[in-house]
């Protein structure tokens, strides 16, 4: 009788915006896969195309490399972005949208991977998971119906003054 031992998976726990998680390719290391979760650290490859994934995770730069492959995606596409970086572009969510035909959401992680926001249904904002220093955040009920403060959309002259700062 053979018997296997599972070694504990490091890396970042991966919060799915919808509930059940559907079978998700994550192009990023630093995540922990799971059964419908898999890691692709290296960006889409054939395995990636075997796994067959209805939605897809990653930063903006892998999954525009994905956007004339037709994915046939049923769920979401997560674009991650980091407490350093810019956020999500309205450029980039239009060419995911355009591209890929489902949901779009946005989630800030931090230099772990951890999670610090995320996008709901109502694109009104991330929904702060925890602290996020003394930015400007928006504490009215979402209409998700999530009461936990928001980081509101920033527009492009805020993420181009933030560059040219």
């Amino acid at each position: 009788m053979t018997v296997k031992i599972r070694r504990r998976s490091t890396g970042a726990t991966f919060i799915h915006p919808m509930d059940p998680t559907p079978r998700t390719a994550i192009l990023a290391p630093g995540f922990r896969p799971t059964k419908l979760i898999r890691v692709f650290p290296s960006g889409w490859n054939e395995e990636a195309e075997r796994f067959q994934p209805s939605s897809i995770a990653g930063p903006p730069d892998q999954l525009r490399r994905l956007v004339d492959r037709n994915l046939q995606l049923h769920h979401a596409v997560i674009v991650f972005s980091w407490e350093d970086g810019s956020g999500l572009s309205d450029d980039d969510r239009d060419l995911f949208w355009e591209s890929f035909g489902v949901p779009i959401f946005e989630q800030r992680l931090g230099a772990g991977n951890e999670l610090l926001a995320m996008e709901c249904d109502a694109h009104n904002g991330l929904h702060v998971m925890g602290e996020f220093g003394n930015l400007r955040m928006d504490r009215n009920t979402c209409a998700c119906g999530n009461p936990a403060p928001r980081l509101p959309k920033r527009s492009r002259m805020e993420d181009l003054a933030d560059m040219l700062a």
